[in-house]
């Protein structure tokens, strides 16, 4: 995906998500119902303009954010390599937020809207795509799965992010699923964590594997 294709989808979304909130605005209570629990009960509130505007604006840093992490990356772990994969990633995020955004609105406005199933079909269709492209992240600071193991050996890395994707993409295809069945949420949280902590585990073992764990030896 290039950066002009990237900039018209997710400042087009950023734009129908801030004039969705301005025109919901005056309809919406003081305060403003910011979270829902498991239930889709509201248990948080926010005054005005926060309560309305704050997602919009979350969102439109997330979308800056990814343009600024190319430039700031360090030498040896610079992102170049996978530019497309970075702005796939761009685009997924906002048009996860975006989603997340007008659903709370609505629902915050009154609407029947099961914001539950919704968030949970989000996320799931988030870590969807993220698997997907999760083997084509090179090394870096930023994306993908960085713990000492895999920042310090590309071989570790490569292989902890082709397991990370299958992770990532059977813990979303689940939660889809889910999000049209009553599943229980606790279930789907730990399926969630797993799928983090799995690629975690699996690189300190790779690493100790392939480069042991002694002390360092000193150059003569």
């Amino acid at each position: 995906m290039n950066n002009r294709i990237t900039h018209i989808i997710c400042l087009g979304l950023i734009l129908a998500i801030f004039v969705a909130a301005a025109w919901l605005y005056p309809q919406l209570p003081e305060p403003v119902p910011s979270h829902w629990n498991a239930q889709g009960e509201i248990d948080g509130y926010m005054s005005k303009p926060w309560g309305v505007f704050l997602m919009p604006i979350i969102t439109l840093a997330i979308y800056l954010m990814f343009f600024a992490l190319p430039l700031i990356s360090p030498h040896g772990f610079r992102m170049e390599k996978f530019t497309g994969v970075v702005r796939v990633f761009q685009t997924v995020m906002v048009l996860f937020m975006s989603l997340v955004t007008l659903t709370t609105l609505l629902a915050a406005r009154g609407d029947a809207v099961p914001i539950s199933n919704i968030t949970l079909g989000a996320v799931g269709m988030l870590l969807v795509v993220l698997g997907n492209y999760m083997g084509k992240i090179r090394k870096n600071f930023f994306i993908g799965i960085r713990t000492p193991w895999t920042l310090a050996s590309d071989e570790v890395w490569a292989r902890t992010h082709r397991l990370g994707g299958w992770t990532f993409s059977i813990s979303g295809l689940l939660m889809m699923i889910a999000s049209f069945t009553s599943a229980n949420l606790e279930i789907l949280i730990w399926i969630c964590a797993g799928a983090a902590l799995i690629p975690v585990l699996y690189s300190f073992i790779l690493y100790r594997k392939l480069e042991g764990l002694g002390p360092d030896t000193e150059d003569s």
